[in-house]
């Protein structure tokens, strides 16, 4: 009978163990999730990186210098296909979901699980403006690091879904997404690709833009030329796809090339070397 109780003890001991080790471990995760979680703050006032440009007396633009070469841009000037082709592409539950789409995201971990890779993606429009604003990027991750990572972007998108319309969203995505060749956002990709304002692209350099966002090495215009075709007239065909552009506009304009008006790869070339060395980013200046 002794016996009996002592087992029963530390049997009942054994469980308080592990309960109490559960939930230690369960805390621990939910405080090192927490922590990096951007504050309330920075959701609700996204402060991206500028470009510092510089004029001269008369107005002109004589250079511009920056940590992250970004110009925003208001997504009303837009053409309305640059919005199209992106929610098409990445993202065509954009307007239903709150900030995460639960149903794609699990079908993407069933097409993974069948697959053995991470191939498919399931990160919403919102879920990536968070990855791109507040630093939860990926890096050399184990399996509990990208775990950590996703529930942090989940929280993040949400609440910044509670926070902004559905069009501010997509224009704090397009401002601060990377395109390639050291340009941030949709204005400063257009000017460093096509040498225009992103109100005056056409919609195949619109669908390039929308292309690069998924790898901006293997879909680069200049170094992968016919990859780059590839991906911009499958992102016109999404748009198809979501009854977006007709059969027929898609098939006359996937003819058309990818016609770069500038190689000018980086930052404008400066006519005042002198004063970027004593300026920094990110405000407007004038040189008398």
């Amino acid at each position: 009978m002794a016996k009996t109780n002592i087992k029963r003890s530390n049997n009942k001991k054994n469980k308080w163990i592990i309960w109490g080790t559960i939930t230690f471990i369960f805390l621990a995760l939910t405080i090192y999730t927490i922590s990096g979680l951007p504050s309330l703050d920075e959701l609700e006032n996204p402060k991206p990186v500028l470009a510092s440009r510089v004029f001269s007396a008369d107005g002109e633009l004589i250079g511009q210098f920056f940590i992250e070469n970004r110009i925003e841009t208001d997504i009303d000037s837009l053409p309305p296909y640059v919005l199209k082709a992106l929610i098409s592409t990445e993202d065509r539950n954009f307007y239903d979901h709150w900030g995460v789409d639960v149903p794609r995201f699990f079908k993407a971990m069933v097409k993974n699980l069948f697959s053995l890779s991470l191939r498919e993606g399931a990160s919403t429009i919102t879920q990536q403006l968070a990855k791109n604003l507040y630093a939860l990027k990926e890096g050399r991750e184990n399996v509990l690091d990208k775990a950590v990572r996703k529930v942090r972007e989940w929280i993040s998108a949400i609440q910044i879904e509670k926070t902004f319309t559905k069009n501010e969203i997509a224009e704090l995505y397009l401002n601060v997404s990377y395109f390639g060749r050291s340009a941030y956002g949709i204005e400063s990709a257009s000017k460093v690709y096509f040498n225009k304002r992103a109100k005056d692209l056409t919609l195949p350099e619109a669908a390039l833009f929308v292309a690069l966002l998924k790898s901006s090495v293997n879909y680069d215009p200049v170094a992968r030329y016919e990859t780059a075709l590839q991906r911009r007239n499958q992102v016109m065909y999404n748009m198809v796809d979501t009854d977006m552009l007709s059969e027929d506009e898609y098939n006359r304009l996937k003819q058309q090339p990818i016609q770069l008006a500038s190689e000018r790869l980086s930052h404008v070339k400066s006519e005042a070397p002198h004063f970027f060395r004593i300026h920094s980013p990110a405000d407007d200046y004038t040189c008398r």
